[in-house]
């Protein structure tokens, strides 16, 4: 199986439906009794052409929406299995969020890109934009319908959080894990986010804290402090006959290009995302104050690389899958 979706029954007697995506495409639908004696295959949809990568089932409206390698998003009407309606995307389709509310469909896909769809009542959909930030594919993603925020990880080693509601548009960067972060976990009543990465390592980010968005990187053709250009910068360079060669940089609190004589600092940023050092250039530096090095966020090391993370706030457990085909349980209610 590639992808699994539960849907637990609300009042005693009633059956648990369980839905698992295959690698040949197909989803299965099995209801299970309450005691949990007995598995029954209900129907079998003939979804994708690939692998399903992710799937979510929205009782409300009794619909199934999947994702997969196909390049292809779908939903269907579980009523009776009949398919409502398909997006295609530009690259494999690899994890789905889906907005209850306002039926807003997000789509991770293996370029990075996040496709934003809404679904309208029958068959009919609106293309609404990509979001764009990563560098590498989406490996998770999750939404926060009270505060109208989407959360995205990447193989690039990053976390986005996207301010989808009120069209603020913002994007939130936070850096912390040193190789591609495999999965997030969220709780929404405690606004804490759990990441898990390949560096074995379980971060836990407090979004209470107030955080800026990242500084979007200048481009020049002359370092932005000193004046002096960078080694493309031939023209300058023959006419001043200058033989040194400026690589250029970016510094990670104001976004200005900059030579490396004139960012040779480096320093964590907890306010801007950054938990780790990154290069800051000299008048950032000299002007970070101790508030913006002020960190909330907690990190924990893992023995084992875990591979994907699942959240029960009602229980305070956590069930994480990882590279040894073991699931562990977590009592997290310390944290909450």
């Amino acid at each position: 199986s590639s992808g699994i979706n539960a849907e637990w029954p609300l009042r005693p007697g009633e059956n648990f439906h369980l839905f698992v995506g295959l690698e040949s495409g197909s989803i299965n639908h099995y209801k299970i009794t309450e005691d949990l004696n007995r598995i029954t295959l209900l129907r079998i949809y003939s979804s994708h052409q690939l692998r399903v990568s992710d799937l979510i089932y929205d009782s409300t409206r009794d619909w199934l929406l999947s994702v997969g390698k196909d390049k292809t998003f779908h939903w269907y009407t579980g009523e009776t299995g009949r398919r409502l309606g398909s997006y295609v995307a530009g690259a494999w389709c690899l994890c789905l969020a889906f907005d209850r509310i306002s039926n807003f469909a997000f789509i991770g896909d293996y370029g990075g890109g996040i496709h934003m769809v809404k679904l309208e009542e029958g068959e009919e959909f609106k293309f609404v934009t990509t979001l764009k930030g990563h560098a590498g594919s989406i490996r998770s993603l999750t939404w926060d319908e009270e505060k109208q925020i989407l959360i995205s990880c990447s193989a690039d080693k990053s976390i986005f959080i996207w301010e989808i509601g009120e069209g603020k548009g913002n994007a939130i960067q936070l850096n912390c894990h040193r190789e591609r972060v495999n999965d997030i976990a969220y709780c929404a009543p405690s606004r804490l986010l759990f990441s898990f990465g390949v560096d074995k390592k379980m971060t836990v980010w407090n979004l209470r804290t107030e955080r800026k968005p990242f500084a979007l990187w200048q481009e020049s053709n002359e370092c932005q402090e000193c004046k002096l250009p960078f080694f493309w910068n031939v023209q300058r360079l023959w006419q001043e006959k200058n033989v040194m060669f400026k690589r250029q940089h970016h510094c990670r609190r104001c976004g200005r290009a900059v030579c490396g004589e004139c960012s040779p600092n480096e320093s964590i940023l907890p306010s801007y995302g950054f938990e780790y050092p990154v290069r800051v250039c000299k008048l950032c530096y000299q002007d970070i104050s101790e508030e913006e090095l002020r960190s909330s966020t907690l990190t924990h090391n893992i023995l084992i690389e875990p591979t994907c993370v699942d959240f029960d706030y009602s229980k305070k457990l956590m069930a994480v899958g990882a590279s040894d085909n073991v699931i562990r349980l977590y009592d997290v209610a310390a944290c909450l």
